[in-house]
């Protein structure tokens, strides 16, 4: 079958599309309880069979338009096994189920970038960089107009953001509004308790240390939260105050210093949920959560470091000197010279950041030396690993 009748018939979902990276299968080996798939790559890939069968893409288990699975998970038997296994001369994997007889067909793409082996996964990982006060010389940034006006520029942009963690948008207009609008670009905006977005100056009776002149120790933003926004974005308007450099640190980076010079610290961070806390007068916002958390693999995935949010401990008492202790740890790698990127956030330029990977803070300005304003709006991570997929397609 011709490439454009494939995607004509699967609505062209672009999991089955040839890409730059495929390479056609070669042979096929079929095992009582593995079915070895061969690339032309030299790579090898094993499918269970129930995993096969549970993931038919015949149009009676999968919809060929809206891309979801159909089949009823209970209409699984999970003693089938293929009957045959051969590659078709359209070089799709066919199997003939033994059970029933059903026909399930697999192209190549498909079977590549859902191949479950652990090669093919790192295959498919992020790539991330960590870095220290060093990115200061190759600081990864991004053109105003290049983001909003073309998709190399906002593909370029947001795998940034996911490689590094922060990216600086140059060359923005010095107004308001710009920042929501660069954010739109990527998605939705994240609506939190302080609104969709927001402006950071020194003024009176402040909600928030971040709307005084004082010093800002390196944090995320909403801790608090059951799920803490993604991507944030600051855009300076004005900076005519003397002091109020920005800081930003890879709390990736410091976390796996920390695992690998106090391994015993790190495991208790990422094993102990604790409280983190908003409230004022209308709002009451909590949740428990590790500060350090991992995946199954153990890779760091976020932290949660904000020392105004913390909640009172509520773990056992034998516990809490070991906690701080190693809470004190991780904090001093944090705030340690050659992990914080320092810098000066230019009129026109927008910091963008992975808020639950990246830390951000300021030092203290004085607010009678000039006027500091930036506004600030969050996307969440959803949003634009989504975005970043779909633009990557077009390649």
């Amino acid at each position: 079958m011709a490439a454009v009748e494939k995607r004509v018939r699967l609505n062209a979902d672009p999991d089955f599309w040839p890409g730059k990276d495929h390479a056609p299968m070669t042979g096929v080996d079929v095992r009582e309880d593995c079915v070895k798939i061969f690339w032309a790559d030299g790579r090898v890939g094993h499918f269970h069979p129930l995993w096969l069968r549970d993931n038919c893409l015949s149009p009676s288990c999968y919809h060929p338009e809206a891309w979801e699975k159909i089949q009823d998970l209970l209409a699984v038997d999970p003693e089938d096994r293929p009957a045959s296994a051969v590659l078709g001369a359209d070089g799709e994997l066919e199997i003939h189920w033994a059970s029933d007889g059903h026909v399930s067909r697999f192209p190549g793409p498909w079977l590549r970038r859902n191949c479950y082996d652990d090669w093919a996964l790192e295959e498919r990982r992020p790539h991330r960089v960590l870095w220290d006060a060093a990115i200061a010389g190759e600081r990864p940034e991004v053109d105003f107009t290049a983001v909003m006006q073309t998709r190399d520029g906002l593909r370029d942009w947001i795998y940034k953001l996911r490689t590094y963690g922060f990216c600086i948008v140059t060359d923005a207009p010095k107004r308001s509004g710009v920042v929501t609008a660069a954010a739109r670009r990527i998605g939705f905006l994240r609506e939190t308790h302080f609104g969709t977005d927001y402006s950071v100056e020194s003024k009176p009776n402040p909600e928030n240390v971040a709307y005084t002149a004082i010093e800002l120790k390196t944090h995320n933003d909403l801790s608090n939260c059951e799920a803490p926004p993604g991507i944030q974005f600051l855009h300076c308007i004005e900076f005519e105050a003397t002091g109020g450099e920005s800081i930003l640190v890879d709390g990736f980076a410091a976390s796996e210093k920390l695992r690998g010079m106090d391994p015993d610290a790190f495991d208790l961070l990422a094993q102990t949920p604790v409280v983190a806390r908003f409230h004022d007068y209308d709002w009451d916002i909590r949740h428990r959560a590790p500060t350090i958390a991992v995946d199954h693999n153990g890779v760091v995935q976020e932290l949660r470091v904000n020392r105004q949010l913390e909640a009172p401990l509520d773990i056992p008492n034998e516990k809490v000197k070991p906690f701080i202790k190693a809470k004190q740890a991780l904090v001093r790698m944090l705030r340690a010279p050659e992990q914080e990127y320092r810098f000066k956030l230019r009129p026109g330029e927008i910091m963008s950041f992975h808020n639950r990977r990246v830390l951000h803070g300021r030092a203290a300005f004085d607010p009678n030396s000039g006027r500091r304003k930036l506004e600030g709006c969050y996307v969440d991570c959803d949003q634009a690993w989504s975005r970043l997929r779909v633009l990557e397609r077009a390649e």
